[in-house]
């Protein structure tokens, strides 16, 4: 089949390697390069106990992902060449009020069920020994051993010249207009030119909501703006991701600590801000005090396609035949495009899914 796929994150990339994998003809379109937003941005924790839908109705769905990528990562990176430094890490949630260790521990009573992780509750000495950088002032912790993480943007650019070596062809351009006929997606248009395809698939992250005019039938997925900063702290090394509620702070494979992060309603404004900056700063330094005299490096943000429910959307669209989409993962992206990928796939090709957790993620649940 010739394949056309609207957008080059990395559900889009991951997806074009798949169906090249299969032997299939693969387009993707995309006015930028791949990994340009916000797969290219994030902070890549994959953090399969906690977050939107998680435990329920999303965990099947979230360890199927988490597991998927065991296999698919290195499978990209032999193609491509192109190392994603995936590799294996302990998380530490830290809490400071007795409310928060309350909530930290009620979720632990079914954290420590799932096969695969060791969660523990650690306090004092005992967490200290394991973080000996962590604020003080923390009355406690969860401890999660054996969670994974990755670097985004290469993660994204392997992807996409692994699928490139298979044979997908990534074209720079943005899309205008499907083209129907009937109740087929007979291809896709830009601004100079027609390209026809017998499936199209939609993985437009933040843009989705484009794509609405097009189908006649609402995507409810906006921009949620992130800001991270990338800092440089010679000598100090953070043994673990810290969190605190929504924000993190962790020692990447490239030498810098980044931390984050904002959730930001504010259209499709990618610029970084002062504000952010500060905000950022102030609760990284109750997490880790010590890097108060750390120094600013880079300072991005991206734009996360986030849903109205924070779950994605993983379907085919209804009333048309060979038209799919696979967006609104939100601050889960990069952990679930591997279930996102292999599920869109598996419904494209009409295989028995792989995934768990599909029927929560269908467009017409809204």
């Amino acid at each position: 089949m010739r394949i056309n796929i609207v957008g080059g994150g990395i559900v889009g990339t991951l997806s074009a390697f798949l169906l090249s994998k299969s032997g299939h003809e693969v387009f993707i379109f995309d006015p930028d390069s791949p990994g340009s937003h916000a797969s290219g941005f994030a902070f890549g924790e994959m953090s399969a106990l906690e977050g939107s839908g998680i435990p329920d109705p999303l965990l099947g769905f979230t360890l199927s992902s988490f597991h998927a990528h065991k296999s698919l990562i290195p499978a990209i990176e032999e193609i491509s060449g192109i190392p994603t430094n995936y590799q294996s890490n302990d998380k530490l949630n830290l809490a400071f009020t007795s409310e928060q260790a309350n909530k930290l521990q009620s979720e632990i009573k079914w954290q420590k069920n799932i096969e695969g992780f060791e969660v523990s509750w650690v306090t004092g000495k005992d967490l200290l020994d394991i973080e000996p950088l962590v604020n003080p002032e923390c009355i406690g912790a969860t401890l999660i051993k054996d969670q994974s993480s990755v670097e985004p943007y290469k993660l994204t650019l392997s992807a996409a010249t692994a699928a490139e070596k298979l044979g997908t062809t990534i074209i720079t351009r943005g899309i205008t207009d499907l083209l129907f006929s009937g109740d087929e997606c007979s291809g896709v248009k830009t601004e100079s030119s027609e390209h026809l395809a017998d499936v199209t698939l939609l993985t437009m992250g933040p843009w989705s909501q484009k794509a609405s005019e097009w189908i006649g039938y609402d995507i409810p997925v906006r921009p949620l703006k992130g800001q991270i900063l990338r800092l440089d702290a010679p000598g100090i090394n953070i043994n673990t991701s810290v969190f605190h509620q929504s924000n993190y702070v962790g020692l990447k494979p490239d030498g810098l600590i980044w931390a984050g992060t904002t959730e930001e309603e504010v259209g499709f404004d990618e610029n970084t801000t002062n504000e952010a900056r500060d905000q950022i700063m102030m609760d990284l330094l109750t997490m880790i005090p010590s890097l108060d005299e750390s120094r600013l490096v880079h300072h991005t943000a991206c734009l996360r396609p986030l849903c109205i429910d924070s779950m994605p959307i993983v379907d085919k669209v209804s009333g048309f035949s060979n038209l799919f989409i696979a967006t609104g993962a939100g601050r889960k992206g990069i952990l679930w495009s591997a279930a996102m990928s292999h599920g869109i796939v598996d419904m494209i090709l009409g295989n028995v899914a792989s995934i768990q957790g599909l029927e929560h993620l269908k467009l017409d649940r809204f």
